[in-house]
């Protein structure tokens, strides 16, 4: 196994106290990091961010955690920095269940609790350069995949192997840093492929699951305020993209789920639209093998969701006559 030697890691380290941040400072100096960039600005960080592209993020999550939270998941999602898959550790002083929870939703490798010593540190930092876990995409989440087994193979979405320039660069390996720049580039497109899919996917299970409670009688709530910002999304990255018809439909897709939320644009025929709409993306973008993987797969998603809305359906059914098509506020 070789050496670790943090002297070659670049970090980008922030906090808005100063002596916190001075504090951490030390204690990434302590550990052998000597290229550590200190911010005390949340915006000259993101600035930073779209610079550079450090081996190692460190920050505060308490004071801007909103803000820092955004700028996480927009890192993961390409749209920040230039390395999404760059080690992100997210610090706090406050033991507060739900926000670390938020954070390791965002996406981050890991979150500290203050105060911490430079030995605890040492051990967290070693993981993430010895066995980082493997990244997980889908429609909502881009980040280190925290599945256990039995969830993993329950679970449609593969992990992929994270480009780690941390681990590289420490241990001095310098095939291993070039083949993970060149990587970083591989893998931006297999993440952004597997976004679109799963962006897609949505869509269409989320209509279909809908359509066919509907259909049946059933109380079906759509969220439509969820689908218009799917749309959105899937519309402006097919365009950052430059797509070709795949954008041109992403675009007629989001069309449609705007008329949804209008006056009179409530109907079946448009639900039915953004699946049609939302297959026809990624038929475009991905092989017929894959397309036909994507259909299975969302017939089995549907499935399992219309067995778990079964109970919530028993306990209404005392209600008398056939609901009309309903949707969710937005």
């Amino acid at each position: 196994m070789k050496n670790i030697d943090y002297r070659r890691a670049s970090v980008l380290l922030f906090d808005p106290v100063g002596v916190n941040l001075r504090n951490t400072r030390y204690a990434l100096h302590e550990l052998g990091f000597r290229e550590i960039s200190c911010l005390s600005s949340l915006a000259e960080f993101k600035r930073r961010l779209e610079d550079t592209s450090p081996d190692l993020i460190m920050a505060e999550l308490v004071n801007n955690k909103n803000e820092m939270l955004r700028a996480v998941k927009s890192v993961r999602a390409g749209e920040l920095g230039r390395n999404p898959f760059v080690v992100f550790v997210l610090t706090s002083w406050v033991r507060d269940g739900q926000m670390v929870k938020q954070a390791i939703n965002a996406g981050v490798d890991d979150v500290i609790i203050r105060p911490f010593s430079t030995t605890f540190a040492e051990e967290r930092i070693r993981t993430l350069v010895r066995a980082r876990k493997p990244f997980v995409v889908t429609s909502d989440y881009i980040g280190p995949d925290r599945r256990t087994d039995a969830q993993r193979e329950k679970g449609t979405t593969a992990p992929i192997d994270a480009p780690n320039t941390l681990q590289a660069v420490t241990e001095a390996d310098e095939g291993a840093l070039d083949e993970a720049n060149r990587w970083i580039a591989e893998a931006r497109r297999t993440v952004e492929a597997e976004r679109v899919k799963r962006l897609c996917m949505r869509l269409s299970v989320g209509v279909e699951v809908g359509v066919r409670e509907l259909k049946e009688g059933n109380d079906a709530v759509l969220d439509l305020g969820d689908m218009q910002r799917t749309a959105k999304e899937l519309r402006l990255r097919l365009a950052r993209q430059g797509a070709g018809e795949a954008s041109r439909i992403a675009f007629a897709l989001y069309q449609v789920c705007e008329e949804l939320m209008g006056d009179g644009g409530f109907t079946l025929a448009n639900l039915n639209l953004v699946k049609e709409l939302s297959m026809g993306v990624l038929a475009a973008q991905a092989s017929g093998d894959d397309v036909e993987a994507s259909v299975a797969e969302i017939e089995k998603t549907v499935e399992v969701l219309r067995r778990r809305l079964s109970p919530v359906r028993q306990l209404g059914s005392g209600a008398e006559g056939t609901p009309a098509l309903q949707r969710a506020a937005s």
